[in-house]
């Protein structure tokens, strides 16, 4: 009988790549808190947007139950902070504020006064984080520094947060150009055995874009393309370069900001994937997930 994907992971340094996916990190925080029931502790962690969000809380030693709770009662007025008037006015002074809704102001404090550490370097194992560089047109990697503004550059949503100061640079959500950062992590040089991805796909699936959004979700619909190449050809880099990886994708119920009331439901169900995943032989990843 072939082992299953618990038996390939324990006893293991296996780093752990938590993928975008809007407010997937529902789902990313029951798929780690079913790792750590099964004695699967990551060496060292990896993600962008919402699983940058959920790899930093774990990493910086938050306990599951804390993460849940934080999670599962939060509310639009804890990060909605919209500001038109004072947008359009930065933007007629040549600023950058434009680039999204919120200010990220609300969000920042929220990470700020719930991290149990500070900085990157304090956590209590490496952790990862990608943004998008407005300035280089390039992925930026943050592994040290202020952990709450790393997080909240990760996560700034194109046109829903505003794009992050950090570093020097403009940055947008890291998902823009790399989903899951596989490759990055395992050329971090910390000598691991194994990857493990948990891989949200884009929403959406394969309806055509219409209706009266239909040229933003035709924009999101061809990121969403490059995205899932890009993370595919990690796939086989990493395949021909000897690397174990293997890859669990979960679909989940949709959360926004007004289905917030839907976050446990999704992280209910990243919790069972996990477990059903652990549970039977590794499966290779599917281009159409």
């Amino acid at each position: 009988m072939s082992s299953t994907l618990r038996d390939r992971l324990a006893g293991k340094r296996y780093g752990l790549v938590l993928s975008a996916g809007y407010f997937g990190f529902f789902g990313h925080a029951g798929f780690v808190e079913a790792l750590l029931h099964a004695k699967l502790r990551p060496a060292a962690w990896a993600g962008t947007s919402a699983g940058g969000l959920v790899a930093s809380l774990h990493a910086a030693g938050m306990p599951p139950p804390r993460i849940a709770e934080l999670l599962t009662t939060l509310e639009r007025k804890h990060f909605w902070d919209p500001d038109p008037l004072g947008a359009a006015v930065d933007a007629l002074k040549g600023g950058s504020r434009a680039t999204g809704l919120l200010k990220g102001e609300l969000f920042r404090k929220l990470l700020a006064d719930n991290l149990p550490v500070k900085r990157i370097e304090q956590c209590l194992e490496p952790v990862l984080l990608v943004g998008a560089s407005l300035s280089t047109q390039s992925a930026h990697v943050m592994r040290d520094g202020e952990l709450a503004s790393a997080i909240h550059a990760t996560c700034a949503y194109p046109g829903m947060f505003q794009a992050v100061r950090r570093d020097g640079l403009l940055l947008w959500d890291g998902g823009i150009i790399d989903k899951a950062p596989a490759l990055l992590l395992s050329e971090a040089g910390l000598e691991l055995d194994a990857l493990l991805v948990h891989f949200l796909p884009s929403r959406g699936g394969l309806e055509e874009p219409a209706g009266p959004l239909a040229y933003l979700k035709g924009v999101m619909a061809g990121m969403g393309t490059l995205r899932k190449d890009h993370f595919r050809l990690q796939l086989e880099v990493l395949q021909a370069r000897g690397v174990e990886v293997h890859v669990v994708t979960s679909h989940l119920p949709p959360v926004s900001p007004n289905a917030l009331h839907e976050g446990p439901r999704a992280l209910e169900a990243g919790r069972r994937s996990a477990e059903e995943a652990l549970s039977r032989p590794p499966e290779p990843w599917q281009p159409s997930d």
